[in-house]
This record gives structure tokens, C-alpha cells and sequence, in this order.
């Protein structure tokens, strides 16, 4: 299910990141990579958070640039793991953001 955003939108992204049903273990993971379209790349340890509490990496998008993103279209999301052990594994499903245009374009 697409995750819905609004131009000008700005909050985290829950991310859960699941390998073959079970949780990813960020103690054997060295990088995690998010790109949203093209252009949009943040890793973790650094842009992104990780909550040890649910296992959720939180996504931060600022209003520029979710304006950023293609009116009534939408962005996927390609996300990949590097593991403590140099190996690097590509999350297969892609979620995608369905991106609803907004009427003011001002950042507020």
C-alpha cells in the first residue's frame, strides 16, 4: 500500500526493513541507503534515525523537498543494506509514496 504524502509536507517516515519475515538486526548492519525518486538519498547511521524501541527507521522529509516531488504522481522508495560483513543486499519491494499536489508552494 502506498504511503500517502502531500507537497510541502514535512514529518518522518516510519520504515520497518524486513528480510525474509524477520526484522533486520542494525547490530550486523553497517549502512542503510533510502532513495526516494532520482535524486532524494539519506542513509543511516547519519540522516535517518533508528528506534530500537519498534525497530523503525524514522525518514525525515523537509517541506523543499517534498514540494520537490512530481504533483499527483508519485516517488519509490529503493532501500539497501550493507552489513557489517561488507555484503550488500537490496530490499526487493520498492514502496512508493503517492504524492498529492498542494495549492500553496510556500514553506512555512
Amino acid at each position: 500500500m502506498p504511503i500517502r504524502i502531500k507537497q510541502g509536507d514535512a514529518y518522518s517516515v516510519p520504515i520497518v526493513i524486513k528480510f525474509n519475515g524477520s526484522s533486520l538486526d542494525v547490530d550486523d548492519v553497517e549502512e542503510v541507503e533510502f532513495t526516494i525518486g532520482d535524486t532524494l538519498r539519506k542513509l543511516w547511521p547519519g540522516d535517518v534515525e533508528y528506534s530500537t524501541a519498534d525497530g523503525t527507521f524514522n525518514l525525515p522529509l523537509t517541506q523543499s523537498e517534498t514540494f520537490a516531488f512530481p504533483a499527483n504522481s508519485s516517488v519509490t522508495l529503493d532501500i539497501r543494506v550493507k552489513f557489517i560483513s561488507g555484503v550488500v543486499i537490496g530490499v526487493q519491494r520498492m514502496e512508493s509514496f503517492a504524492v498529492a499536489d498542494a495549492v500553496s508552494e510556500v514553506t512555512l
